[in-house]
């Protein structure tokens, strides 16, 4: 047995299949990108973790996690309203809110204590009343004002946001929250149709705040606790009310807190790496799904992109097998080839490009090609999907003269066998490029060419 062949079949089958990993990665990432799955995926695990839609929305719009979105709402411009509420100049100036992809543990942590510190505050109750509008507007959005509507909103809720910060630290509590009620009641005067919406948040708000002094009132007080725990564990006394569920956990982080508090730390911080921790654990499962469903992602454009290419990996190998030359010369391809991760993100084209160069003029069975059959009884001519001894596998086009076949065909080749090498093609596209390149370097050794310069350069 030839050792040498079988090794130098393997580093070209491999070398393909790098080709199809790179591609595949990048229609897959390309993919990901404008679905935004992973910011979807964390927005429904920061869903399920504060379990109130509110106050979901009360995070993504704090200014702390919508700085991290790569599109950032503008400030109010000085230009009359009436200008933008034209559907010709909204059309060049509407932003989509975009959700972040990646949120800092240290930044979840801190704006969830900032909502729950004024989470027992009217003005925080309004906040969410103002969101719950917005959201269920931006759903059902059809028509060209609700953007005008929708951006109206926003700025309200930045107003209740101030307010609320002012109520819970300050003693001017009476002066903001008339402030933002008056905010309220010109955006009902400006926007009739939404008043009894704004109303009935108005109303609203005022039960859930007086529930809440009632729950306060039954809380008993921390001792030896600092006043900022204290202001802490009374907002999260008032998620009794807004959000149970989440009072329950954070309360379970929170428990006796202080007696694990290590010298120097306060008492703050020790809840906060708590908190920390618990959204790095539900990140760990986000980033399960997410790796899951890309797996499964790769999979389906592999089989997509090998059944377009006809890249069997069966037939491949047969060819290689029987090409020498061929084979030598991707080997040779091989040894001096290194994964270009860096130039792949800056310009993947131009990288895809430059590596697909490497098989030009080698005539490898790729790709399909159509055939024009002399026979009108296509399926008794050369075509068949099942070739015997002097016919030649094709996929015959239904109430027509032509064959699709690939290049080259030849009796070796059925659909049975097509099909499982395109699934095999399919299978190591997924696996990534990463780790054939790691494969295709070991080879490369036992085919004795030892180190790659670049390689022994870094090792000294």
């Amino acid at each position: 047995m030839n050792i040498g062949a079988i090794v130098e079949v393997a580093i070209g089958i491999i070398f393909v299949w790098i080709t199809l990993s790179l591609t595949t990665i990048q229609i897959q990432e390309w993919l990901a990108t404008m679905l935004d799955k992973r910011a979807k995926d964390m927005e429904d695990s920061i869903h399920e973790m504060l379990a109130n839609p509110n106050l979901r929305s009360q995070l993504y719009d704090h200014p702390v996690i919508r700085g991290l979105s790569a599109k950032k709402r503008t400030r109010p411009s000085i230009v009359p309203p009436w200008l933008y509420n034209s559907p010709i100049v909204r059309g060049f100036t509407k932003e989509k809110r975009k959700l972040p992809s990646y949120i800092p543990a240290q930044q979840f942590a801190l704006c969830l204590f900032d909502i729950a510190v004024s989470a027992g505050t009217e003005s925080s109750l309004i906040q969410q009343g103002i969101f719950k509008i917005r959201d269920d507007l931006e759903k059902n959005k059809n028509k060209p004002r609700d953007q005008a509507v929708i951006d109206a909103l926003n700025i309200l809720a930045d107003i209740a946001r101030s307010a609320a910060s002012t109520e819970a630290g300050t003693s001017i509590t009476n002066m903001s929250l008339n402030l933002l009620k008056n905010k309220v009641n010109e955006f009902s005067q400006q926007y009739p149709a939404y008043k009894p919406m704004m109303d009935r948040a108005l109303a609203e708000a005022k039960l859930i705040k007086n529930e809440i002094e009632r729950v306060s009132k039954k809380q008993k007080p921390g001792n030896g606790d600092d006043a900022v725990l204290t202001q802490l564990k009374d907002g999260i006394a008032a998620f009794s009310v807004i959000s149970p569920e989440l009072n329950q956990t954070l309360s379970a982080l929170l428990l006796n807190v202080e007696q694990y508090v290590t010298q120097g730390e306060s008492n703050v911080a020790k809840a906060r790496k708590n908190v920390e921790k618990w959204f790095d654990d539900s990140m760990d499962r986000v980033t399960g799904v997410f790796k899951r469903h890309s797996q499964a992602m790769a999979l389906v454009i592999g089989i997509i992109i090998a059944l377009l290419l006809n890249v069997d990996s069966i037939n491949l190998t047969l060819y290689l097998w029987r090409e020498p030359s061929v084979r030598q010369v991707l080997a040779e391809n091989a040894s001096s080839f290194q994964l270009p991760e860096q130039q792949l993100a800056a310009n993947p084209e131009e990288t895809m490009q430059a590596f697909r160069d490497q098989f030009v003029g080698l005539n490898l069975p790729i790709g399909w090609v159509i055939n024009e059959s002399g026979n009108a009884a296509i399926y008794n001519s050369n075509c068949q999907l099942f070739p015997g001894m002097d016919q030649a596998f094709g996929i015959p086009v239904f109430a027509s003269q032509y064959c699709i076949a690939p290049p080259r065909s030849n009796n070796q080749t059925n659909i049975a066998l097509k099909i499982f090498g395109i699934l095999l093609t399919a299978l190591a596209a997924r696996q990534g490029a990463p780790f054939w390149f790691d494969l295709l370097k070991r080879l490369v050794n036992v085919r004795a060419t030892g180190a790659n310069p670049t390689e022994k350069e870094a090792s000294k």
